[in-house]
C-alpha cells in the first residue's frame, strides 16, 4: 500500500489523472502505459511498489487489459 493516507489519496488522483487509453490489440502500447503508471506512483510513493500488494497488483491487471475499457 503506501506509507500514509496523503500518499494514497495523491497515487489514486495522479492515476485517475493520467490519460486514458484503450489498448486493445496494442501490446507495446500497454507496456509503456504500465511503466508510466509504476513510474508515477513510485514518484509519489516509493514504498508503494511492493509484490502483491495494492499498487502492484492494479499494475498488473493493467497490463493484462483488465482496465483497458476504463472509460466504457
Amino acid at each position: 500500500m503506501n506509507r500514509d493516507l496523503d500518499s494514497f489519496n495523491r497515487c489514486v488522483a495522479a492515476v485517475i489523472a493520467q490519460v486514458s487509453f484503450n489498448a486493445e490489440g496494442d501490446e507495446e502500447r500497454c507496456e509503456e502505459v504500465v511503466e508510466e503508471l509504476r513510474d508515477l506512483i513510485s514518484g509519489i510513493d516509493e514504498t508503494a511498489l511492493v509484490h502483491n500488494e495494492f499498487w502492484e497488483t492494479f499494475c498488473d491487471d493493467v497490463a493484462i487489459r483488465d482496465y483497458a475499457d476504463w472509460d466504457a
